[in-house]
C-alpha cells in the first residue's frame, strides 16, 4: 500500500469515527469530501491543509494522521503547532490521529516539543 493509499484509508478510518461521535460539517483531504480551508506557513509560504477538519457546538477541531516521518520531524512539528494554535483560535481542539503503532512516538513528539494537542487512536 502507497503512502496515499495509507492516508486515504486511515482518513476514511477517521471519518467514521467522527461521525460516531457526533461532528458534523466534516471536511477531510479525500475525493469523497470537501476539502478544508488551506493556511500558508510563514517564512516558507509553503500551502498546508489539515487532514479532517469538524464541527462540534463548542466550535471547530482540527486533526492531522501521524505519519511518522523522522526525516522530517521539524516540518511535521510545525504543522502540528499551527494547527493546534488556529483550533485555540476558532474555540476548538487539535487532534491527532494515532494509527496502530505510533503512540509512543507521537508523544515524544508532542512532549519535547510541547504541542497541545489530543490523541485518538486508529484501528488497523
Amino acid at each position: 500500500m502507497s503512502t496515499e493509499e495509507k492516508q486515504s484509508h486511515f482518513i476514511e478510518k477517521a471519518i467514521t469515527l467522527l461521525e460516531k461521535k457526533g461532528y458534523d460539517q466534516i471536511k477531510a483531504n479525500h475525493p469523497d469530501y470537501e476539502q478544508p480551508g488551506k493556511f500558508i506557513q510563514q517564512g516558507t509560504n509553503e500551502e498546508i491543509m489539515p487532514d479532517l477538519t469538524a464541527r462540534t457546538l463548542l466550535g471547530k477541531d482540527y486533526f492531522k494522521v501521524v505519519e511518522g516521518d523522522k526525516e522530517h520531524e521539524q516540518s511535521v512539528v510545525s504543522k502540528w503547532k499551527l494547527f493546534s494554535n488556529i483550533a485555540q483560535i476558532k474555540n476548538g481542539q487539535f487532534f491527532l490521529l494515532v494509527p496502530y503503532g505510533k503512540k509512543k512516538y507521537t508523544k515524544e513528539l508532542m512532549d519535547r516539543y510541547n504541542i497541545q494537542a489530543n490523541l485518538l487512536s486508529l484501528s488497523r
